[in-house]
């Protein structure tokens, strides 16, 4: 995500190679976008790791429903 650059020195800040030894000062509405940005991104990969979590969960419960329904009709499966 990209903010616009208030002021052109704003922008060398941004651009110059030892950027990390200077301070930007954001604005409450930009860091409230960066933090939602930031929820975002977590909701979904939080998402994608209950769906990937729940169709192994699901696949395992089929197969030892399976097993457990081919030992009551008398036949033994492996593991």
């Amino acid at each position: 995500m990209t903010f616009p650059a208030r002021t052109r020195n704003h922008v060398n800040d941004l651009v110059e190679p030892n950027a990390k030894d200077t301070t930007r000062m954001l604005m409450p509405e930009d860091m409230a976008r960066m933090r939602h940005h930031d929820l975002l991104v977590e909701a979904h990969r939080h998402r994608l790791a209950r769906q990937a979590t729940a169709g192994r969960w699901w696949r395992r419960l089929a197969h030892y429903a399976q097993q457990r329904a081919d030992h009551a009709e008398g036949a033994i499966t492996e593991p």
